[in-house]
């Protein structure tokens, strides 16, 4: 019987130069990403040769790299590139790679206890209640993204507001319990609604304003409807920056008015929480510091490779009450890997067996410097602004919603079509502009009408990208109509 790790030194060395070469691939990959098509279709032909089953017998590591490096490597979704601009996703960094690949080798269950992988996360925690202003005592655990950091702080406060007792009964012995947000928030608010047996209906949305940031006044009627309709105000999610315009909700607002009703204040800050670190950006973030949870994302604007998200906790103790259970093989020992106060992040949230997400997120802030990332929020912003200035002198395209933070949503004029019309010419638009490689943006819906947005947090984004992809879509434009023209 043999095991899984090579049986010969030929077989050893085999594996270090498909290691080598591995490494080769990925730097001259990353070196070349600017020469290359942003995105590009998996052919067909690929897609067929992926249908085939599971080997009995393996062909060799070598032959196996070779295939997933020509087959499908050139086929990601191109946030890689200096031009992909599309769904709020980042570019990561070749120091976060070499980071995942270290904590892939160690190979750690981050569950708990005196590791290097639980101590790093711990450390990260103390990093991020400073950058955002969470007192000392405050808890947080890493986590896939701030999707998941939204569901366990709405879990959170469902406990706080049920007293617990939802742990013990579930919800059928309570008031309906109430949310409150803008129509602007990530949709993953209403699946965290629904997978916690709150349902939509839980969700209280009201209209954002004319900003895209949530209507104070709008929330508080809306309570105080509930509150006499024998329902129980549970939570306020605010957003630090919109999924669909990047705006900030005011924040100082939202807090008062959580406190006047005794409500939990959450943060969905997926999208600019990591902008604090700029301290020209800082300001526009005045008061998420207040808030009672805060869910961020460390793949996006941070640029640290895919996936690595956070969610802090004022409340520690209500943190950990909300999710610890007791089972005798986790039990804590005197000594050993699992001794007494040694951080027990299982004890946070729904998962045992945890990914090491820590080594990636410390490499990328160790390698680079936190100064050097905030650049990069600094030099997005200000491209969006750009992009908004070059789109407002075009005679084709307009701009439809404020540019608050890195995110520019415009679509094409098409005057004289019908709104039906325009919006399958915009869609169209945007898909052309994927299909000819020269840039990634992605589709929104403003006041209804179908828009393309440029979501800009890559950190190899050069002014040159946006004009470049500016005049690719004048062209595909000038396409479109004459087209449109000839079918008329």
């Amino acid at each position: 019987m043999t095991d899984l790790d090579p049986q010969s030194p030929e077989e050893w060395e085999a594996l270090r130069r498909a290691g080598y070469g591995l490494v080769d691939h990925v730097i001259r990959m990353h070196q070349e990403l600017r020469e290359s098509a942003c995105w590009r279709a998996m052919p067909d032909s690929t897609r067929e040769w992926l249908k085939r089953p599971a080997p009995l017998l393996g062909r060799g590591v070598e032959a196996a790299l070779a295939d997933a490096q020509t087959l499908l490597a050139p086929h990601g979704p191109g946030n890689l590139h200096p031009r992909f601009w599309g769904w709020v996703k980042g570019a990561g960094t070749v120091p976060g790679i070499f980071g995942g690949w270290l904590a892939t080798a160690m190979n750690a269950n981050a569950w708990g206890g005196d590791q290097a992988a639980t101590w790093l996360e711990l450390q990260l925690i103390r990093w991020f209640r400073a950058w955002f202003g969470f007192p000392e005592r405050a808890s947080g655990l890493l986590l896939e993204g701030a999707s998941a950091g939204n569901l366990l702080a709405l879990a959170i406060a469902r406990g706080r507001a049920t007293r617990g007792r939802v742990k013990r009964d579930g919800l059928r012995a309570e008031p309906p319990l109430r949310v409150y947000c803008s129509d602007a928030v990530h949709n993953s608010l209403l699946k965290a609604a629904e997978l916690l047996g709150l349902g939509h209906a839980a969700v209280s949305v009201s209209a954002a304003d004319a900003e895209g940031r949530a209507d104070v006044a709008a929330m508080r009627c809306a309570i105080e409807r509930d509150l006499q309709a024998g329902c129980v105000p549970c939570c306020i999610v605010a957003s630090a920056g919109t999924v669909s315009t990047g705006a900030i909700d005011p924040l100082p607002e939202l807090r008062a008015l959580a406190d006047a009703y005794g409500l939990w204040l959450h943060v969905d800050a997926a999208i600019g929480a990591p902008a604090v670190l700029s301290e020209s950006l800082r300001p526009r973030f005045a008061g998420m510091e207040r808030a009672d949870s805060l869910a961020f994302d460390l793949h996006k604007w941070a640029q640290v490779p895919y996936d690595a998200g956070c969610l802090l906790v004022r409340d520690p103790e209500l943190h950990e009450a909300t999710f610890a259970t007791q089972a005798d093989y986790l039990s804590a020992l005197s000594g050993g890997l699992t001794p007494r106060g040694a951080p027990m992040f299982n004890a946070l949230g729904p998962q045992l067996s945890r990914a090491d997400r820590a080594l990636k997120i410390w490499l990328t802030f160790e390698a680079l410097g936190v100064q050097r990332i905030a650049t990069v929020f600094e030099r997005n912003v200000r491209q969006a602004q750009l992009l908004a200035a070059l789109i407002a002198r075009s005679e084709r395209f307009v701009v439809v919603a404020p540019v608050h933070l890195n995110i520019v949503c415009f679509r094409l004029r098409a005057e004289g079509l019908t709104p039906e019309q325009a919006d399958a010419r915009n869609e169209a638009l945007l898909v052309g502009l994927q299909e000819s490689g020269v840039a990634v943006m992605s589709p929104i819906r403003v006041h209804g009408r179908f828009c393309l947005r440029a979501a800009i947090c890559n950190h190899r984004t050069r002014d040159a990208d946006l004009e470049l992809a500016l005049r690719e879509l004048e062209r595909l434009a000038v396409s479109l109509e004459t087209e449109g023209a000839d079918a008329g």
